[in-house]
C-alpha cells in the first residue's frame, strides 16, 4: 500500500496554495481549482481534501494523506520523438 503525505500551506492574503510532498520536499504553488484537480488526479478522498483546503485557507496549513495514490497519466508528452 503506497501513501503520499502532502502538506498544504497558504500565506495570509494569498490566492494560492503551496503543496509540499513530505517524502521528497517537492512543492507546487497552485490556485484552489488547480489544487483540487491535483488531488483528484492522484486518487485522493475529495471530502478529506475539501476539509483540508478549507483549513489551510482559514488557518494557513493542513495536511493530507492519500492512501493508495496513483501518479497522474500524462495526456501529452512534450518531448515526443517523431518516428
Amino acid at each position: 500500500m503506497s501513501k503520499l503525505y502532502v502538506q498544504i500551506l497558504r500565506e495570509p492574503w494569498s490566492e494560492f496554495f503551496d503543496l509540499v510532498l513530505a517524502d521528497s520536499g517537492h512543492s507546487e504553488q497552485l490556485e484552489p481549482d488547480e489544487a483540487r484537480a491535483w488531488f483528484k488526479e492522484r486518487n485522493a478522498d475529495m471530502t478529506v481534501v475539501e476539509s483540508a483546503l478549507d483549513r489551510a485557507w482559514n488557518f494557513g496549513s493542513a495536511s493530507v494523506t492519500i492512501h493508495e495514490h496513483r501518479e497522474p497519466v500524462l495526456s501529452r508528452i512534450t518531448n515526443q520523438p517523431n518516428v
